[in-house]
């Protein structure tokens, strides 16, 4: 751990913007949606506030483009639609997806962030967009499972998504949980599954780093793990690859250089969202 933040977050968005690890949105304590939006420098590692979204939401996605943090859709009273942008401490609604999503992912290839799982209220969204601004977005291609909360990472140009929730229901730990790793190609629109996880997972962390792939953390079943695997992206083996300073899920993710921060997280439940900030360096 390299350092805390001021006040726990949980499902957060958090992006790595002119070098800073910006964090937007998500739970704290006592399961409530935070609009804050907090700025971290890596050199120190203290962070401070920078503004508030215009929309509070938790369990959004988001991305850096164009020299702005965006958060995708996201979780408030219901499912929201709105695309936010912040800049220089200021937030504005700059766009909407093609509807209501929550519980997503999002990972940036090249200037194209693409949104990826999630649920819209009443159904899992298969339905892969992808947006250069945050204002228009469009299909390149639909999952073959609908999942929410799942574990997602580009990697040699595609899209690789581990798990996920299946629940359809509110509370979702320990209501069904995928094994599928899905690769999604975004540029021919197809979607495979490359294999299966030696068990179900949901509400993990996945992240690229060194040319490498991995998965870390989440929920199997309602249990939170600590374990991290090097995923192999032709056969979706698993190869050990260490452990987090504690079983957690609901972290949020950034690159940064040659590391991968964590930011926040859950170790038994929304209620007890955490303060750490976990930078990873794995040889």
């Amino acid at each position: 751990m390299v350092g805390q933040l001021a006040q726990p977050a949980s499902r957060a968005v958090a992006v790595n913007l002119h070098g800073r690890v910006v964090v937007l949105g998500g739970l704290t304590s006592g399961d409530v949606t935070t609009g804050r939006v907090v700025v971290i420098n890596p050199k120190t590692w203290a962070s401070k506030a920078a503004g508030q979204l215009t929309q509070p939401v938790h369990d959004a996605s988001g991305a850096a483009l164009m020299g702005r943090a965006l958060v995708f859709g996201g979780g408030s009273a219901t499912e929201q639609a709105g695309a936010q942008a912040w800049s220089r401490g200021r937030t504005s609604e700059v766009g909407t997806l093609p509807g209501p999503r929550s519980d997503s992912a999002a990972v940036t290839i090249g200037p194209t962030a693409y949104v990826v799982g999630g649920f819209d209220g009443s159904r899992m969204t298969r339905d892969v967009v992808a947006t250069t601004t945050g204002r228009a977005f469009h299909v390149v291609a639909r999952l073959r499972q609908g999942v929410r909360y799942p574990a997602v990472a580009a990697y040699n140009g595609s899209i690789y998504v581990f798990g996920g929730q299946l629940a359809t229901t509110e509370g979702t730990a320990g209501l069904g949980q995928s094994r599928l790793v899905q690769r999604v190609n975004p540029q021919t629109g197809r979607t495979t599954v490359t294999g299966k996880l030696p068990w179900r997972i949901g509400h993990a962390m996945a992240f690229t780093m060194g040319g490498r792939l991995y998965v870390g953390g989440g929920r199997r079943g309602t249990a939170a793990t600590g374990r991290i695997w090097q995923v192999n992206p032709a056969t979706a083996h698993l190869t050990s690859a260490g452990r987090l300073p504690r079983p957690i899920s609901d972290s949020a993710v950034v690159p940064l250089g040659q590391s991968v921060v964590l930011v926040g997280g859950e170790t038994s439940g929304p209620f007890a969202p955490q303060r750490q900030v976990v930078q990873l360096r794995l040889r």
